[in-house]
Parts: structure tokens; C-alpha cells; sequence
């Protein structure tokens, strides 16, 4: 098999798992061996966004066995959405971009399709593995869909409130000015150096403004209130 740069590659065998080995040994693909040893679904991708890594869980909840994604662009493979079911995978995602800046990764929310054509829900964390070649993110995920039904509109959540899943009324009036451009960078896949760079401030006024935004929208990462600002149309 050759890769996408031409290369002929190889194939091996860890711990059980088959994975796509490239000729350039700077492939960390015995450190990614730790990651076969889990029972969370794993997909590892590299810097050239083809999957190099496919494990028994990920081929149990998706269906997909390591033949039908190994070599294969993520985004092409898993062509998820995000909650609001905008377009969450594509080849200049947010999840990239601080892949290759090497900034971490919060946990997020996606929706894709299983090889049997049936949706699934995952929740997904990701793990950023330096290597002489690039930044490999180990995506871990775990089935919830289960957990993910939508409650009809007056539903009450599990703790009696209105539903959870709503977004706060008005929230958006309750960001500053400051706050609202920080978010519009980081809806433009800025991190937190650029945004410092940009607005004159220090990296930790923005990370102060950045949890500000969170506690206010509600959510625990940065890519959920990028998404939920662009649901609501506010950037």
C-alpha cells in the first residue's frame, strides 16, 4: 500500500489491533500502542489527517473494520455534526487546528453514522502524541447514544428543571464586549496566544475571559460555545 505522499507502507499487528505503518520511523506507533489498551473506541490520525490507528472497540461501535478505514482521511470516514447538526468534521476543523498548534483538546460531542447506516452519538477526547513528523491526535470515544434522547419540547430534565438542553435566555446579552471578541477568534480557530497577540492582552487574561464565557453559556469547552454561538447566530 502507498501512502497519500507516495511511500510504500506496511502493515503490523499491536497488541491484537491491525495498524498502517508509514517507512518513516518517526511514527510513534509504539507509544500509540498503549492507546489498543483500552475499551474506548480509538482512531488515531495523522498530521496528513489519514488514519493510522483503528482498534477493536472503535470497529464494535461503528462497525467499521481497520480494512475499511486505515489510510482514509478522518473527516471523510466519520463526517460527523455537531449537536445543533452543523458540519463538525471537515479538513480545517477546529479539532485540527489546535491539533497542529498543539494546544489540548476539550472533550466534545459528535454525531456520525455507523457502517450499518444507523446514527451514533459520541462523546470524544482527545490525545495530542508529539513525533518528528507531526502532531498524531489519538481520538478516544464512547458510544452515548443512549443517553443523548432529546426530550420533547416541556420536558422536564432528570433535576425537574425546563430542559437542560436549552440554551439560557438571553444568555447571550450576558457577554461582555470582550468576551464576545474573544469568541468570535476562537470561532475562527485562533488559540490563546494568537488571541493575546491580537487584542494586546496576556495569554492569561484571555484564558480568565475564556472561563468567563464557559460559566456564562454554560458549557465546558471552548468548542461548545463556538458551537452554540453559531447556533444562535450571535457570530
Amino acid at each position: 500500500m502507498k501512502n497519500p505522499d507516495g511511500r510504500r507502507s506496511g502493515g503490523r499487528t499491536l497488541s491484537g489491533q491491525a495498524v498502517l505503518r508509514s517507512t518513516a520511523a518517526s511514527e510513534p506507533l509504539d507509544l500509540l500502542d498503549i492507546f489498543t489498551r483500552t475499551a474506548d473506541g480509538v482512531m488515531a490520525v495523522a498530521p496528513s489527517c489519514r488514519v493510522i490507528l483503528w482498534n477493536a472497540a472503535a470497529e464494535a461501535i461503528l462497525g467499521y473494520t481497520p480494512q475499511d478505514v486505515l489510510g482514509r482521511a478522518c473527516h471523510e470516514l466519520i463526517q460527523g455534526r455537531d449537536p445543533a447538526g452543523n458540519v463538525f468534521c471537515h479538513p480545517h476543523c477546529a479539532v485540527l487546528t489546535m491539533a497542529r498548534r498543539e494546544e489540548p483538546v476539550h472533550a466534545y460531542d459528535v454525531t456520525t453514522r455507523a457502517k450499518d447506516g444507523s446514527d451514533r452519538h459520541l462523546n470524544v477526547s482527545t490525545v495530542l502524541v508529539p513525533g518528528a513528523a507531526g502532531t498524531v491526535a489519538v481520538h478516544l470515544f464512547r458510544d452515548v447514544t443512549a443517553a443523548r434522547r432529546t426530550p420533547a419540547a416541556g420536558d422536564a430534565a432528570p433535576d425537574g428543571s425546563a430542559d437542560a438542553a436549552a440554551a439560557p435566555a438571553g444568555w447571550a446579552g450576558q457577554l461582555t464586549a470582550r468576551e464576545r471578541e474573544i469568541l468570535r477568534l476562537l470561532a475562527h480557530g485562533e488559540g490563546t496566544r494568537a488571541v493575546a497577540r491580537r487584542l494586546f492582552i496576556s495569554p492569561a487574561t484571555v484564558r480568565n475571559h475564556t472561563q468567563s464565557i464557559l460559566t456564562k453559556l454554560g458549557v465546558h469547552s471552548r468548542l461548545e460555545a463556538v458551537v452554540l454561538a453559531f447556533r444562535e447566530g450571535v457570530i
